[in-house]
């Protein structure tokens, strides 16, 4: 039976190989560099830009917040035939100190929970549970779920969307596509392209200019997988720190977190 490829998505940046004539001169250099810039900047619409600015903005004036979201996730099998798997994914969030995250498909559950100190991963189906001690944010602990336990929280980029400044150097392609509706939501919708990965936003333009729907494009494969979520906000019900805790049941059985070098290891022996 055919097995799926890798592909992790992200909205990341990682170098790739450009091909370049070398230079005869110092002085043509500069002016490729010139050149090079100049069409880099023609690619960029300011007015997406902006868009996203003041969604960033927007984002993070909410104190606490709960969405609700429909996401799609593509797997690529050897043969490249695409399959789509569908689940949710609930996020609960009371800053600076709690989150919950429920990840919900019919192949696994995940629940993810901070409370400021510690960060856990819980399987329900499974029954079993692991923490680590967790930085004092948000940002932080997302982070070193990431680069030290290999987990990507789900919608991470919700929690943390306008505190990275590296995010606008990133984008090399941004465009404004066309109004739509998602759902009842009147959105305006917008693409964007950086090294490895292509993403799009829908920025509902009502009062509140959230995010509607995300669609990201991983490049790193040839068949261009994508990651859908279509977000639906709770902004009149803030869920309080104490609620969004990690309360093991009595029949749940604590484990080790591996670290990701430890599953680095384990993945290059097989």
């Amino acid at each position: 039976m055919a097995v799926s490829r890798d592909k992790r998505l992200g909205l990341m940046a990682v170098p790739i190989a450009v091909l370049a004539v070398l230079p005869a001169s110092p002085g043509a250099a500069q002016q490729a560099g010139a050149a090079t810039t100049a069409d880099s900047a023609s690619l960029i619409d300011p007015a997406a830009m902006a868009a996203m600015d003041k969604m960033s903005a927007a984002l993070q004036t909410l104190p606490s917040f709960q969405v609700q979201s429909d996401v799609t996730s593509e797997v690529v099998l050897v043969t490249g035939q695409k399959i789509q798997f569908g689940g949710t994914v609930d996020v609960a969030v009371h800053r600076p100190d709690a989150f919950k995250v429920v990840s919900r498909a019919d192949t696994q559950t995940r629940e993810m929970y901070y409370n400021g100190k510690t960060f856990t991963i819980y399987a329900p189906k499974l029954g079993y549970y692991a923490s680590f001690d967790a930085p004092s944010t948000i940002g932080l602990t997302l982070d070193k779920a990431r680069t030290e336990h290999n987990i990507e929280v789900p919608l991470a980029d919700l929690f943390t969307w306008g505190t990275d400044q590296t995010v606008r150097s990133r984008v090399k392609e941004a465009i404004v596509v066309r109004p739509e509706r998602i759902g009842d939501r009147q959105c305006m919708h917008y693409a964007f392209r950086q090294e490895k990965v292509d993403w799009q936003v829908w920025i509902d333009q009502g009062a509140q200019p959230l995010p509607c729907k995300l669609v990201i494009t991983s490049r790193t494969d040839e068949a261009m997988p994508q990651y859908t979520a279509v977000l639906n906000w709770t902004l009149n019900s803030v869920p309080e720190a104490a609620s969004l805790a990690f309360q093991p049941p009595a029949d749940a059985k604590r484990i080790t977190m591996a670290s990701a070098a430890t599953l680095a290891k384990a993945e290059g022996e097989q």
